[in-house]
């Protein structure tokens, strides 16, 4: 083959090179356009309207960085975010510790059940979240004596709880930490289960010949080996905690608790928070005061993850 020849082959290949990542960009493009428009846009526009006395309508009027220091400045808000913080922290601790438990007990039995029991216990994420709260909620903490909670409780001499429905905080706070138990239900225990079926078995062989006990071998290799699966879900965990409400939307209401306001305090976390500015505020430009929250809200997210991923690359 002459050299002219080589010349125009190699041409002839970066043509289309070129002309299969333009290919590519094409299959790319209507999946990014649907990203613009119903994620980005909103985005971008709710950090624009952070800075005016919106109120939903056509029209508004920039107040600049004045609803920045009414959050700053509001009690309400600093009090639902303590308790987002609360809520997240304790049911991270006790979703995470269950689901991890449960995958050492599946990885360690050997029986030809081992797909019966993974479907049962990935069983209950099927049924909508919702549903379930209700449950708990009419059934399990009825207030009344004949609730599942409460026969119990009967049963040692207790007094009857009122539960969700209590006026005292602290039973409604124990009431969402109980919620769920035993906390095993759903496929995280399944990515947990993944990850210790992908440890190497020589370093378990290895471990059982040096006399490791299982405990031993939980905390000093298992849970070394999966961090990556625990620190995804203590991220997801801690995004999606702060960013929760469906328990206040759909039982408590924010409440019980002193009223700063219009609004009781006692369960209020910031996006039920926001939720009520704007669909039942009359708060002027609520919905700009709410965009300056949810901008908050996300500067604090970010700065946390951030912070936890550097946290755990310099451990590593």
């Amino acid at each position: 083959m002459s050299q002219s020849d080589t010349s125009k082959t190699a041409k002839l290949k970066s043509f289309l090179r070129k002309h299969r990542s333009y290919e590519g960009v094409l299959f790319i493009l209507p999946a990014f356009i649907l990203l613009c428009v119903f994620c980005l846009y909103p985005t971008i526009m709710a950090f624009v309207n952070s800075f005016t006395n919106w109120d939903g309508g056509l029209k508004a009027d920039f107040v600049w960085l004045d609803n920045y220091k009414n959050v700053f400045a509001d009690e309400l808000f600093w009090k639902s975010l303590l308790n987002a913080v609360i809520l997240t922290v304790v049911g991270m601790i006790l979703g995470n510790a269950a689901s991890i438990f449960l995958s050492e007990m599946m990885y360690n039995l050997r029986s030809k059940m081992m797909p019966a029991y993974r479907f049962l216990f990935v069983l209950p994420a099927m049924i909508p979240g919702i549903i379930v709260l209700l449950l708990w909620q009419k059934l399990i903490f009825s207030g009344s004596s004949a609730g599942f909670a409460n026969t119990i409780l009967s049963w040692f001499g207790g007094e009857p709880l009122e539960w969700f429905a209590s006026k005292d905080t602290w039973v409604v706070f124990l009431s969402i930490f109980l919620y769920g138990f035993p906390w095993v239900g759903g496929t995280s225990f399944l990515i947990y289960l993944a990850g210790l079926n992908a440890i190497d078995r020589s370093i378990i062989d290895a471990s059982q010949i040096d006399g490791l006990s299982f405990w031993g071998r939980v905390f000093k290799i298992d849970l070394p080996l999966i961090s990556g699966q625990l620190r995804y879900f203590l991220i997801m965990g801690f995004i999606g905690g702060l960013q929760n409400y469906s328990m206040q939307y759909a039982i408590t209401n924010g409440g019980p608790g002193e009223v700063i306001g219009s609004m009781q305090s006692g369960t209020m976390v910031p996006g039920y928070y926001i939720f009520r500015l704007i669909t039942g505020s009359s708060k002027e430009g609520a919905y700009g005061y709410a965009c300056a929250m949810g901008v908050v809200m996300f500067v604090i997210i970010m700065a946390i993850t951030i912070a936890n991923n550097k946290l755990v690359k310099s451990k590593e």
